[in-house]
């Protein structure tokens, strides 16, 4: 008897199937428990995940180059001047998926008798083509080349000014060092832009021609930089250093450049803690009534136990074994479900329609919302659940430890 009493995990292994109800019923506690924690996680990870990497693609930039003093000041004075060797260098560097040049700068719109203050910004047809997929927004007229001197105009402001395609914008505004910024540019085409402020307030023309109308050959706002794998920014980062003059530029990681949007997916990870606060605490009381029952169940098998003469010690590490098992089965079901499906929705992600997917698309995004697949994900949820119910092995625990049982206390 001693022998046999010295096996806690065959004596956990054989309580456990001895009342398979009983025993299920902890398991699935455990199993849902994990699933709709790791579900809600991998969703809402994938989806900010695949948010950023748009906004990267086809707005920011994963690396930010600027003059000195131009993101705390954004002024002409502080644009930065490059020549084409330099963008052609930094266009070589291996991670380097595309290079962006910009001028971003404001100026007054005039159109018959109507005016509005508006933003200018000069790019690269091609370059932004590539980047942000500007021609799809392309509602009337054509897209501009390289050497053009019109202009593209949201649709909004097309209304507000009255000017459709052809018709010839006057624009003024603040040149370098200065100097007064004049010019008429034709409207090549209309964009319907997704966002109210950029549809009635902003208009497209080329680098030449920004360049031209601020007065300042080879001068940019800024460098956006895209890459191709994200987890060697560092690395690019240092290369890029290593190709400017970091004594009159500033070269900046996109968690710097797009700290709010980084904000509100905190927020949103914020609230989505609290969900899985409230889950963790509905899996926990499960659990702990699970126990509680399967507690109660067995005092008497408890008492018959110390009886025989088996140390409470070891009783109690045969209850919490039985525990342990019964939560990495549970834990192991999970895992054999959630990670195909998650597996599944990050190459097959799920489609955005409607007015949202048309949304995504207005902005260069692919409307589509895939899942993570990120390991710490899958980890975080076990431990936490396998220590909520390391925790719950408390109860059985300490009614092992208190029992009376007569004739020998």
């Amino acid at each position: 008897m001693t022998n046999y009493l010295g096996k806690p995990s065959k004596l956990s292994w054989r309580n456990i199937w001895r009342n398979r109800r009983r025993s299920l019923i902890t398991m699935a506690s455990v199993f849902f428990a994990v699933f709709f924690c790791v579900i809600m996680t991998s969703y809402s990870t994938g989806m900010w995940d695949k948010m950023i990497e748009n906004t990267l693609r086809t707005q920011a930039g994963h690396v930010q180059i600027h003059g000195k003093g131009y993101w705390d000041d954004k002024i002409i004075d502080n644009f930065l001047s490059l020549d084409s060797k330099s963008l052609a260098r930094l266009s070589g560097l291996d991670n380097i998926e595309n290079v962006s040049p910009r001028v971003e700068t404001f100026a007054m719109a005039s159109y018959g008798t109507v005016s509005k203050g508006i933003a200018l910004i000069g790019v690269s047809p091609a370059q932004e083509a590539a980047k942000s997929n500007l021609p799809v927004r392309l509602a009337q007229g054509e897209y501009l080349t390289e050497t053009d001197n019109g202009v593209l105009i949201g649709e909004g402001l097309s209304r507000y000014l009255k000017a459709g395609v052809g018709d010839t914008l006057a624009l003024i505004g603040q040149g370098y060092h200065g100097t007064s910024a004049a010019g008429l540019f034709p409207v090549r085409g209309i964009l319907k832009l997704s966002i109210d402020e950029m549809n009635s307030g902003m208009a497209y023309l080329t680098l030449a021609a920004a360049q031209q109308f601020i007065d300042m050959p080879d001068g940019y706002s800024g460098i956006l930089v895209s890459i191709k794998d994200n987890t060697l920014l560092n690395k690019t980062i240092r290369e890029v250093q290593q190709t400017v003059d970091t004594a009159m530029l500033d070269v900046y990681p996109w968690k710097f450049t797009m700290e709010r949007l980084l904000q509100t997916a905190e927020s949103d990870k914020a609230f989505n803690y609290v969900v899985l606060l409230i889950l963790y605490v509905i899996a926990g009381f499960g659990i702990l009534g699970t126990v509680i029952m399967l507690t109660g169940e067995r005092r008497r098998e408890f008492a018959v136990m110390i009886s025989l003469g088996m140390p409470r010690r070891r009783l109690a590490s045969v209850v919490a074994l039985e525990l342990l098992i019964m939560t990495l089965c549970g834990v192991a079901a999970a895992l054999l479900i959630t990670v195909p499906v998650a597996y599944f929705f990050a190459l097959n992600p799920i489609e955005i329609s409607g007015d949202m997917a048309k949304m995504y698309t207005d902005m260069g995004m692919e409307p589509v919302m895939p899942m993570s697949t990120t390991p710490s994900i899958f980890i975080t949820q076990i431990v936490i659940v396998t220590a909520i119910t390391a925790l719950t092995a408390i109860y059985p625990i300490r009614k092992i430890f208190t029992m009376k049982i007569v004739g020998r206390e």
